[in-house]
């Protein structure tokens, strides 16, 4: 589980590190049999190179230590 403060990457492109500066769900617009999905979580990363924000889900990143 990552939380706000983590030091985290992105799989896609590992040298994207920087900080969880912010959290908010997000409604999912999938549909599955029988009903909806689960909202999604979209992190907030301050990158460590240049400093700028940008906005990923949860599930594209993982914590470095």
């Amino acid at each position: 589980m990552i939380k706000i403060g983590d030091k985290v990457a992105l799989f896609e492109n590992m040298l994207k590190v920087g900080e969880i500066v912010g959290m908010y769900r997000q409604k999912s617009t999938q549909w599955m049999a029988g009903g909806v999905m689960e909202p999604i979580f979209i992190v907030k990363i301050k990158l460590d190179s240049d400093g700028s924000v940008e906005e990923h889900r949860a599930d594209k990143v993982m914590r470095v230590d």
